[in-house]
């Protein structure tokens, strides 16, 4: 039996909650449902594990069950970490590494001899690990030989500390430390949260000032645009034929091109966000596909830089579950006005092949193309604005059977965001103001980084 199944069998036993758990013992709520999932599982001699022993023993006593501590304790001390190795920090800094590198649960259950589903129940909490050392170790093999490329060795260093002369060996010892990293991109993504004001951020743009221009704008019908600075001006040509003309067809927008590059050049970043105000100005709504296969924290600078558009609304973001190549990059914008595809070989865009076109025949073609590709993604995220408050009161009605939690570790710190977990399901993150608006989160990695929140990061 498993930790989470013997806490499970107590709470049942004494009809309890996890919040009035943590209530008779001391441990946080959020502590308390990570070990009923299997997330986490106290050490056998832990203070933690005797907190929660007393606990349940109170609350059984007061529903006049005939219990006694000793047994209680001993009941869950059977199922606790046994070793050196706390197992249940394994299990989340092995999630954390799997997040940051982008590493599949197929591809790692293959190089360590696991059967897929299994390494699944271990990440899930559901399914303990016999053998922590070689498990540990194992990982750590693959992932110095098979994670080797210059920027995935600098994430590692810095996840691990290490100088980079045993690198494997200082990875072997940060999975079973129990040293979980913090993650500062998820601190900045809710204290970007916590902070914005969009009231603010349309006085900041002159958003309300912006006129869409009504001019001609002369382009071929088709052009080829070749290498990384033409690409840029590939795609501000595609929002300007896009806003300049009468459509109000929905914009579809997806890319795995890398960010890092273009984040750089602040002029372009000035120009490309001031396009996309343009269009919503405009009235144009947005599909977007993000890549979410990116490095953990470019990944979450993309999604922080989107924040203030999906505050209007506008933007419906979503994302391919598979995980795609490392290899090949592609683009692939389309509007009622113009299209635009491009490609690129990875760690090579400077020389990418880019491509615009106004033609009728060739717009349809490439809206059937995002049709097709928006048929299999998934949502991201689910927005619901002021104006949606009807559809968000009825999410929360058909959750209502669900147990789900406030994030303490948030609430620590925040006051204009709340954080409630439904694990393995979504997270709502909900802003009091400027604006008042609800992010339900399904995206499973994403999901788990904030639920892995520690109030302990300061902002930057």
């Amino acid at each position: 039996m498993t930790f989470g199944q013997a806490l499970k069998e107590h709470m049942k036993k004494c009809g309890c909650s996890a919040k009035e758990l943590a209530a008779a013992s001391g441990i946080s709520q959020s502590s308390i449902s990570r070990y009923k999932n299997g997330e986490r599982a106290p050490s056998r001699n832990s203070k933690t594990l005797e907190k929660l022993a007393k606990g349940l023993t109170m609350l059984e006593q007061n529903n006049g069950i005939d219990a006694d501590f000793e047994t209680v304790y001993a009941d869950l001390q059977a199922c606790a970490d046994s070793d050196g190795i706390d197992t249940s920090a394994l299990v989340e800094n092995l999630n954390t590494l799997m997040n940051l590198l982008a590493i599949s649960n197929g591809k790692l259950a293959q190089a360590i001899n696991y059967d897929p589903s299994h390494l699944s129940r271990i990440r899930s909490g559901n399914r303990n690990i016999t053998k922590p050392d070689d498990f540990a170790r194992q990982i750590s093999d693959y992932v110095v030989q098979k994670h080797c490329n210059p920027d995935e060795t600098e994430s590692l260093k810095t996840l691990t500390d290490s100088d980079g002369e045993n690198l494997k060996n200082d990875l072997y010892k940060w999975l079973c430390s129990g040293q979980t990293k913090k993650d500062d991109a998820v601190a900045k993504l809710l204290y970007s949260l916590e902070s914005f004001n969009l009231d603010e951020y349309i006085r900041a743009i002159h958003f309300n000032d912006i006129k869409v221009p009504t001019l001609p704008f002369t382009l071929p019908t088709s052009k080829m645009y070749y290498g990384r600075d033409r690409m840029k001006q590939c795609e501000l040509d595609f929002f300007r034929t896009t806003f300049l003309s009468r459509s109000k067809d929905c914009v579809f927008m997806c890319s795995d091109m890398p960010m890092a590059t273009m984040a750089k050049d602040i002029e372009f970043d000035k120009k490309w966000m001031m396009s996309i105000a343009v269009m919503l100005k405009k009235g144009l709504e947005i599909n977007i596909v993000h890549n979410l296969d990116r490095p953990w924290d470019e990944m979450m600078l993309g999604l922080q830089a989107w924040i203030p558009i999906y505050m209007t609304g506008q933007v419906h973001p979503y994302y391919f579950k598979t995980i795609k190549t490392n290899i090949y990059h592609h683009i692939n914008y389309v509007s009622g006005a113009a299209a635009m595809s491009g490609e690129c070989v990875n760690g090579c865009f400077e020389n990418g092949k880019y491509y615009l076109t106004k033609s009728k025949d060739e717009i349809a073609y490439y809206r059937q193309k995002a049709d097709d590709l928006l048929s299999k993604a998934s949502p991201l995220m689910e927005i619901y604005t002021a104006d949606r408050k009807n559809e968000f009161d009825a999410f929360i009605k058909n959750e209502e059977s669900e147990e789900s939690y406030l994030l303490e570790e948030a609430q620590k710190v925040f006051n204009n965001i709340e954080v409630r977990i439904c694990h393995g399901k979504w997270v709502l993150i909900s802003k009091k103001s400027s604006p008042n608006i609800h992010f339900v989160i399904r995206h499973p990695r994403l999901m788990q980084a904030i639920e892995n929140f520690s109030a302990e990061i300061e902002e930057k």
